[in-house]
Order: C-alpha cells, then structure tokens, then sequence
C-alpha cells in the first residue's frame, strides 16, 4: 500500500537493478560468498544491522538481489505493470536477468507451495508438476467436471500466467468463457498465489451455481479485493453489480448511466 500511494515501486526497482550484479556469481563480492549457489543471492535475506551494512559493502549486491526476490515474490502484480510500461533497454535487461537468475527459483517455490499445502477444496483437487510449470485444477458438481490447467512463464512472474481449457463438461461455453477470464485476470492483476486466486475462483463458481448472479462489470460473483457481492441492482434491467465496480464505472465514464441499459442509475 506504501510503495502504491507513493509510488515509489518504480524508484526502488531501478536502484535494485544499479545495484545488483550483472551475473550473481561474480564481481567484487568476498570467496565465501561468491562460491556459492546462484540461488543463495534471491533465498537468503541478510541479517544485518545498519552499522555492519555500513561497514561490509560487499553485501549490497547481496542484499539487493534479496530485496529483488521478495519484491517479485510478494507484489508480482505490481513489477510486471513496471517491467511492461519500462522502456525498451530496461525491459529487455529486466527479463533476461529475472529468466536466468529468478524465475527458476519462484516457479519452484510456487509450484512447491501448492504441492505442499494443507488447503482443502470442498469438490475440487489441486495437483502440480514442476518439471512442466503446471497447475492443474478439476472442479467437480454432480454431473458437471471443470479442468483448468495453469501454466507459469518461462519469464515468472514478469510473464502473465495463461489459464487452459482442460476437460468441461456440462458448462456453457460463454460461461465457461468467463470464468477462465476470471482466474486469468486475478493471476495477472492481483498480488496473490495460485493458491489464493484458485480458492477466490471456486468461491465465484460456488455462488455462481447457488444461484447469484455475476457482477455485469467484472463478470464475478466475489469481488477480487473487497470480496463483497454484486447487490446494487439497476432499477431498470435489474442486473446488479459490486458497489466498487460502479464507483469505478462512473468516476471513469463520467456518466451516472447504467453500464447496460444506459438508464439513469439511482
């Protein structure tokens, strides 16, 4: 929220960038540190007080490759609108040396994460296999099977992670539709894990098939920050949609119009 409202992010990245190593495992930096793994500069966080970092400069490098690594692990969302809206060169070194010396390291630590987590889906499975960068998701309803198959970039996390059409069986196709364009936007959009937008998209399918209906704006049931549902109804169509989507409607189109039937919304 800081680095948002300050909008300091890009600031941060930039002198990241001056301050790493063009290769992790080389340059002016001490034997015992050197020698080591390139994986050891974006998995251990240095423990240093302001005083030792003051005096030990070879742990900058370091220590900026650390930062690095939590900054893409923690906000993704976030360094990819920097790394796409970045000028040429930028983008080219951003994505070179994230896929030589980052993404490896996240894609394992993400695919790991769903391999290892005790979350249980009510009616859905979560498998994962590390060799391909896949998640494969089956969501399964009385007579009705969703397979989804989500596949992370080479370039991870810069690169958007693409959701695939697996098995579908009993589901409309627009429906299907949007509810493939639902994980995909959260995943690409949102600071989350798989884990986390798995669970918000089987949230928006549960309601979905209690009978509520999709935001018309967003085309969700759940909203992807506050979590509300669509209740503000037209009084004209009678869709509804989330009150944050219809601020947003309004304050971008200038209008108090209904996004569907462009009748006055009161």
């Amino acid at each position: 929220m800081y680095l948002r409202k300050t909008k300091s992010l890009n600031k941060l990245l930039y002198h990241l960038f001056r301050l790493m190593p063009e290769n992790p495992v080389c340059g002016d930096i001490p034997t015992e540190v050197s020698n080591k793994d390139p994986k050891t500069f974006f998995t251990e966080e240095l423990q240093l007080s302001i005083r030792e970092t003051s005096t030990l400069p070879y742990h900058i490098p370091h220590l900026a490759c650390s930062v690095y690594h939590m900054t893409l692990k923690d906000l993704p969302a976030m360094v990819r609108l920097w790394w796409n809206s970045s000028e040429k060169r930028v983008f080219n070194i951003v994505d070179r040396f994230t896929s030589k010396y980052v993404s490896n390291v996240l894609s394992f630590q993400e695919i790991s994460s769903v391999q290892t987590s005790t979350q249980l889906f009510n009616g859905m499975t979560v498998k994962a296999r590390a060799t391909t960068r896949e998640v494969m998701a089956t969501y399964t309803i009385e007579d009705i099977v969703i397979e989804l198959i989500i596949q992370l970039p080479s370039n991870y996390p810069l690169g958007s992670i693409t959701v695939e059409s697996g098995k579908r069986v009993g589901v409309a196709v627009q429906q299907w539709r949007n509810w493939m364009l639902q994980l995909s936007t959260y995943l690409t959009h949102q600071n989350g894990s798989i884990m986390e937008g798995l669970a918000l998209w089987k949230n928006n399918v549960d309601k979905r098939f209690e009978g509520v209906e999709d935001c018309m704006i967003c085309f969700s049931v759940i909203h992807g920050f506050n979590y509300s549902l669509p209740k503000k109804a037209c009084r004209t169509c009678k869709k509804k949609f989330h009150s944050a989507c219809l601020y947003k409607w309004f304050t971008s189109s200038n209008k108090s119009t209904c996004p569907l039937c462009r009748e006055t919304f009161f």
